[in-house]
């Protein structure tokens, strides 16, 4: 008998069914997955667009902020840095933690005062001698004055010279301190707060902060922190509109011009950063004969051992102004006392001396809470060091 084929057909028809009916729940699967992973990457770019946005809305805002308010963010990023070293913006190296006893040089030379007397002395010889026969003529015909008249005069002439002694300079050690980096009036009024002379020494303006010249003028006396290039292994970011080693003469001389400008009172500056440009004679050259033609003093803020500054002021006829001690190179209490004692004790041993702190609020808490220390000193403006 024949075999019944069509057994056969019916067994491979339910067979192939079964993988058609698989197929198809896998395309559908597949088909899922894809309208899945469509719309994820629709929504998250979308998600994307809209940081994209608010983000660029935030930096417009910033942009455009009130100058007031962004020095507030500056100023709450400052309280709540932690006790590093120094900040993105300050230089260091291993120069910042030593100390100078050197004597101050003055300003004129005991030569430059001899041959000045020998002028005036040249010129009172000259008086012609008809005029001095004339002069003791006139003295020996005046009378004698009346023994009141003359003992009043006599009194006040006493009392003048009372008055003399007691507006007298004290001869106490002078010790200046100086607040470096100052563009917030906030700062200032934290400064004020401690309760004795401080010298305050201003960043330039710049986008940052463009109201540190405007901030100067009810100041009695300040400084200009000058920025000058640094090591590039001792500081994150540059101050803008720095000055560099290899700039020009006459861009060194209109940065200069610029700064007098925004500054017309002010007499001395001193270096922000500056440890390779302060070690190039060159550069300081120029930098010296800028500010001498712009009525400007340089103090010397030593962050090289390298520094060429004393050498250069003697070639422009300037006197040699340098920092004794950095008063705040770790943000600690009791670092930043000790530090204020070496610099006490440096005043009383050359007659003077000069700190550099940064207005960080634990370097304004040390000497407000040391007061007591320098009670044996007179706390000066740069200007009434025994430089002059």
């Amino acid at each position: 008998m024949a075999k019944r084929k069509p057994q056969r057909r019916k067994k491979a028809s339910k067979k192939t069914y079964k993988f058609s009916t698989i197929n198809k729940f896998l395309a559908l699967l597949l088909f899922s997955l894809l309208v899945t992973l469509t719309a994820y990457f629709i929504l998250l770019k979308n998600h994307n667009d809209k940081v994209n946005e608010s983000t660029k809305i935030q930096k417009e805002k910033i942009k455009h902020a009130d100058e007031n308010n962004i020095d507030k963010i500056i100023e709450e990023y400052k309280k709540t840095a932690k006790n590093t070293i120094v900040d993105k913006y300050e230089e260091y190296n291993k120069e910042f933690e030593n100390e100078y006893i050197h004597p101050i040089e003055p300003q004129k030379k005991e030569a430059d005062l001899k041959e000045k007397n020998e002028e005036i002395q040249s010129v009172e010889k000259k008086v012609f001698p008809e005029n001095k026969q004339t002069l003791e003529k006139q003295n020996a015909q005046q009378k004698p004055l009346l023994p009141a008249l003359e003992e009043g005069m006599i009194h006040k002439e006493v009392e003048k010279n009372k008055e003399k002694i007691v507006t007298k300079s004290s001869n106490k050690p002078k010790l200046s301190i100086v607040i470096d980096d100052v563009t917030l009036q906030s700062q200032i009024n934290r400064i004020k707060d401690i309760g004795y002379t401080i010298n305050i020494s201003l960043m330039p303006p710049t986008k940052g902060h463009k109201n540190s010249a405007r901030i100067a003028k009810n100041l009695p006396f300040a400084l200009v922190h000058f920025p000058l290039q640094a090591g590039i292994t001792s500081i994150k970011f540059e101050e803008q509109n720095t000055l560099k080693v290899g700039d020009s003469y006459e861009k060194i001389e209109k940065r200069v011009a610029q700064i007098r400008k925004w500054y017309p009172k002010i007499k001395y500056t001193n270096n922000h950063t500056g440890s390779v440009f302060t070690s190039d004679k060159t550069s300081m050259e120029y930098l010296i004969k800028a500010l001498k033609k712009y009525n400007f003093q340089f103090i010397d803020s030593r962050t090289t051992s390298h520094s060429v500054v004393r050498e250069v002021t003697k070639e422009f006829g300037m006197p040699y102004i340098a920092r004794n001690i950095f008063l705040d190179n770790n943000k600690d209490f009791n670092y930043i006392q000790n530090q204020l004692k070496k610099a006490i004790r440096i005043a009383k041993k050359t007659g003077s001396a000069i700190a550099i702190g940064h207005p960080y609020p634990i370097t304004m808490e040390v000497l407000k809470k040391s007061k007591y220390l320098l009670k044996d000193l007179d706390l000066v403006y740069i200007n009434k060091l025994p430089i002059h």
